[in-house]
């Protein structure tokens, strides 16, 4: 039987248009989301559930080769382990708003020395936008 060991959540914001808005520069990963998971008293193997999203504006018209990048990597950095990434070709849309979501997992993850797992959430876009809101990244923690 599975057990929790820990859920967390990175919240960037929690709705659309917060009255501020950020610039995503083109082919620039840029972090959205960090969570620290305790793993103490895990058993067996530890497997990690994610869920992310990500707002952006992005130019109209747009290109038709215009892609959009959610990539989850074990670390704080681009030279961790990746994790799962999934693309989203975003040509020939009519909206210029995109919601960007991800679910994952990472199976048999290796025993934490500290008792910490951590992962990071990078977006990734192939021209420049603009971050308009609903960031979030959850990650929940479960061993045998």
């Amino acid at each position: 039987m599975a057990r929790l060991l820990d859920a967390r959540t990175s919240q960037g914001a929690s709705y659309t248009n917060l009255g501020s808005t950020i610039t995503l520069l083109a082919n620039t990963p840029t972090i959205i989301g960090v969570v620290g998971l305790n793993t103490f008293g895990a058993n067996g193997n530890i497997r990690v559930q994610f869920t992310g999203i990500a707002e952006l504006l992005l130019p109209q018209p747009l290109a038709s080769d215009t892609v959009i990048v959610l990539a989850i990597v074990r670390g704080t950095d681009m030279t961790g382990t990746s994790v799962a990434y999934t693309l989203h070709g975003t040509g020939n849309t009519v909206s210029p708003v995109q919601a960007i979501t991800i679910n994952a997992s990472d199976f048999d993850v290796p025993y934490p020395p500290t008792n910490e797992l951590v992962y990071t959430l990078f977006l990734f876009c192939t021209i420049d936008a603009i971050r308009i809101g609903m960031e979030s990244f959850n990650a929940i923690a479960f061993s045998d």
